[in-house]
């Protein structure tokens, strides 16, 4: 190129123009990609287990109070102490969520909560499932985590998705 040469200038307009079309090339594909995975990403849902079930959420107005007592039939045989931990447990382990689940939970709509879920990664969700449930805040009919990855209502391959019962 220092002595003009033509044929070499030709040569590395072209290499660059290859090189550059290449990357773009690249780009477009990665951003491709990276757009189906984010789709098909896996993440957990809370799912009644039957159409005409629904799920609740039971979440704690806050700490159990000083002078706690027990009333109603069943009562009678239950200690005042356990119960008060008990409540404070869900009550810890309410607080101890992020305020965008504090807030889905207290709307009380499983879609609300299914969102928060779904913006978590997998490990992340299923732990703070197993929370509500040790909490009593969420109860399973099945008293735990049902793995339904890709599989639809016939049993078929489907969608990658982690439903939890």
């Amino acid at each position: 190129m220092i002595e003009a040469s033509h044929t070499a200038e030709k040569v590395f307009i072209d290499d660059v123009e290859k090189t550059y079309n290449h990357l773009v090339e690249r780009v477009r594909v990665h951003q491709e990609e990276s757009s189906a995975a984010e789709a098909g990403a896996e993440q957990i849902q809370l799912v009644p287990e039957n159409p005409s079930q629904s799920i609740s959420f039971n979440v704690p107005d806050g700490p159990p109070p000083p002078n706690l007592t027990l009333e109603g039939p069943g009562t009678e045989n239950l200690n005042i102490e356990d119960v008060r931990n008990m409540l404070q447990l869900k009550w810890d382990i309410f607080s101890g969520f992020s305020e965008e689940l504090q807030t889905a939970l207290k709307e009380g709509t499983l879609d609300g909560v299914n969102r928060v879920l779904g913006a978590m990664s997998v490990p992340e969700a299923e732990q703070i499932v197993q929370s509500l449930d040790m909490a009593g805040i969420l109860s399973f009919a099945e008293g735990g985590i049902r793995d339904e990855t890709g599989q639809d209502e016939a049993g078929d391959d489907a969608e990658v998705e982690e439903n939890v019962d």
